[in-house]
């Protein structure tokens, strides 16, 4: 099954850390949560972030091991979070995830000019989201 599949996947490579959900919109962090529930991912281990401001200082203050975060965000936006978390020695290696809504050609090449490997586009099925989230966690959704 897939979503056992993901469950030990985010298991192995985050260990006990948690995974910080950045998304200005409540259904969107609702809805993360709910799939990485669905995946058997340790609900407690799930924190939300509202705007850029409040990850960076979530980002500070506690360990992750996976971060998913939306571009647009009031205060930073997620291309701002993402340039912290490159800069610092501490989070450069946490895998990120990039959401969005409107990828433009110009945000994604300026994500990608970042070194963003990994994005994903709203709205998004479950399915989508367990094999792009896979592949950000360095592995395949069927690998052993």
């Amino acid at each position: 099954m897939v979503s056992m599949k993901l469950g030990e996947i985010l298991s192995k490579v985050i260990k006990s850390k948690s995974i910080l959900v950045i998304d200005d919109e409540d259904k969107i962090r609702d809805l993360i949560s709910h799939y990485l529930k669905r995946s058997d991912f340790d609900q407690d281990k799930i924190v939300h972030a509202a705007d850029g401001a409040e990850a960076i200082r979530k980002i500070h203050n506690q360990e992750f091991g996976l971060i998913i975060v939306d571009i647009i965000l009031p205060k930073k936006n997620g291309l701002e979070v993402y340039k912290e978390i490159r800069s610092k020695a501490r989070t450069k290696n946490i895998p990120v995830l990039i959401i969005s809504g409107n990828l433009s050609s110009s945000i994604v090449k300026k994500a990608i000019y970042m070194g963003a490997k990994h994005i994903l586009t709203k709205p998004f099925k479950y399915d989508v989201f367990v094999e792009r989230l896979s592949r950000c966690a360095g592995m395949e959704v069927g690998e052993a």
